[in-house]
């Protein structure tokens, strides 16, 4: 049996799977707190095409754990956002550059979320904390 590797990620017809992201956790401001997402290829090119992932919220740093949001998950400026449990989890689907942006709404005071994706792959890539104070 032989085994081939793909260091640069699986491409097919010019389409590069999502094999990593990038996330920007930005600053509190009116109790929403902005989670940018760039999904890249296996060579950590940023995608070229719009796709889809699997998304939910965690309370726990490694992503194994689901939690549902104080107020509102909601899609930012980029991407859109299908919602399949409430203010948790859903899928996001990128823009045509491979990126999208999620908006978290907390009015509790203190709460720590953590974004995990399920990429293609299988493999979930987790946010750093996104932490309301």
């Amino acid at each position: 049996m032989t085994l081939t590797s793909f260091p640069n990620g699986i491409k097919v017809n010019d389409y590069a799977e999502a094999s990593g992201v990038t996330f920007t956790v930005g600053t509190e401001e009116t109790n929403v707190i902005n989670v940018a997402i760039q999904l890249t290829d296996g060579a950590g090119d940023n995608l070229q095409s719009p796709s889809a992932v699997a998304f939910y919220l965690s309370d726990a740093s490694n992503g194994l754990s689901l939690t549902s949001a104080n107020d509102e998950v909601a899609i930012g400026t980029d991407g859109v956002y299908i919602e399949t449990v409430a203010d948790s989890s859903g899928v996001i689907v990128t823009e045509a550059d491979g990126t999208a942006d999620i908006d978290i709404t907390d009015t509790s005071g203190a709460s720590t979320y953590y974004v995990v994706l399920i990429l293609p792959n299988g493999k979930l890539s987790v946010s750093d904390a996104v932490t309301f104070a």
